[in-house]
């Protein structure tokens, strides 16, 4: 009986030595340039809040609320970064499927906000389910490619991937959020590439896609018809549609090359700049901070994007190199269609910018995929294990 009991305390004291063992190397392994970044960029995202609203009693508030959700947002990168990303796996399915229920109960009973149903109120503290779903359905695809290789010669790698990322696409569109709606699109096309589908399916795709949309034209409600010559033209509506380009405009303009300095930006502590802690936000940092500004930012999520694609380079499995892949998309997303709209190369959708934007669900879940993106990158490191 002692031998066998002797046998167990071993058995328990090797488990720990391993596990020991394989978060030491994790922990060495960190990539802190990224951490670095992440950090670096959500303080700057602070600060730029606070300046923006200087003066402006009804908003102030939301800067202590952005420093409450940085702290979680830290928190929970430092718990999905600890998580073996193989639980994720496992856990993909469920977490879509909740996701999709959360969606659906949006489109019945959500908050609305600027004229979208996008948003489930828990009282002090609101959640976007769109938010959380594209890393769901990044999970979800990336598992489905992962087991089922083969089928990126065939059709499958196309239609199985086009329904995952389709049905929250539809959902988030139903609300309606075009802008958010599309990066699912984005996130499959990232994740068909990485999985091995031929690049001439996936132009066909893309030129599918295009045409499509141009033949949508006749089908749009005329506000839709009108946000589209807005963005060809937004003098034809200044004082309406085409405002918040204009203003957006201006602000970066009167930006010049270094700014008017912190909390010093005119179109936005005056309120002429609409959203400006949120979709418009770049602009009051380039009018805060000038052009250098926006190239500093610019050249940081540049880098960002560098790590993410290191880590697909050198992930340890296919599941590892496909999710991150599909976040990558996710991010750069964010980052063109939010400096493209603020710069009027791209229509108004109301797409958030990665880490400066005001929001605690965005800024959550922008955190959670960057500790996906460290989890990746690190255990290529770690020891063998389940």
């Amino acid at each position: 009986m002692s031998g066998a009991f002797s046998s167990v305390v071993r058995e328990r004291e090797d488990i720990r030595v391993n596990a020991s063992a394989r978060y030491f190397t994790l922990f060495r392994h960190i990539d802190f340039t990224l951490l670095f970044l992440v950090i670096t960029l959500a303080l700057a995202g602070i600060a730029t809040l606070k300046g923006a609203v200087l003066g402006i009693a009804a908003l102030e508030p939301v800067v202590t609320k952005q420093i409450a959700f940085f702290w979680i947002a830290l928190a929970v990168l430092a718990f999905t970064f600890l998580l073996d990303y193989r639980w994720l796996n496992r856990a993909a399915i469920l977490v879509y499927t909740l996701n999709i229920c959360a969606l659906i109960f949006v489109i019945v009973k959500g908050s609305s906000v600027n004229g979208a149903r996008s948003w489930i109120d828990f009282g002090p503290v609101n959640w976007q389910p769109s938010e959380t779903m594209k890393i769901a359905t990044a999970l979800v695809g990336a598992q489905w490619m992962a087991l089922h290789p083969e089928g990126a010669r065939d059709w499958r790698g196309i239609i199985i991937p086009g329904i995952i990322c389709g049905v929250p696409a539809l959902l988030v569109l139903m609300q309606p959020d075009l802008g958010t709606a599309s990066l699912f699109f984005v996130l499959c096309l990232a994740m068909m590439l990485i999985g091995g589908v031929p690049r001439r399916r996936i132009a066909i795709i893309v030129l599918a896609a295009i045409m499509g949309l141009a033949s949508a034209y006749p089908f749009l409600k005329p506000y839709q018809k009108n946000r589209l010559i807005v963005f060809v033209n937004p003098e034809a509506d200044p004082a309406g549609a085409g405002y918040n380009v204009i203003q957006s405009k201006i602000a970066v303009g009167s930006g010049g090359l270094f700014g008017q300095g912190w909390g010093g930006g005119t179109q936005s502590t005056h309120r002429f700049l609409p959203e400006h802690h949120t979709d418009f936000i770049f602009a009051s940092f380039i009018e805060q901070f000038g052009f250098v500004g926006g190239v500093a930012i610019l050249a940081a999520y540049l880098l960002l994007v560098w790590r993410m694609m290191r880590a697909i380079e050198t992930a340890r499995d296919r599941f590892g190199a496909i999710v991150v892949a599909g976040l990558a998309a996710v991010f750069v997303g964010h980052v063109v269609e939010n400096v493209g709209m603020t710069m009027g190369v791209f229509p108004v959708t109301g797409i958030p910018l990665p880490f400066l934007s005001y929001g605690g669900s965005f800024l959550i879940t922008t955190f959670v995929l960057f500790g996906i993106v460290m989890n990746v990158a690190s255990r290529r490191y770690t020891l063998a294990g389940p």
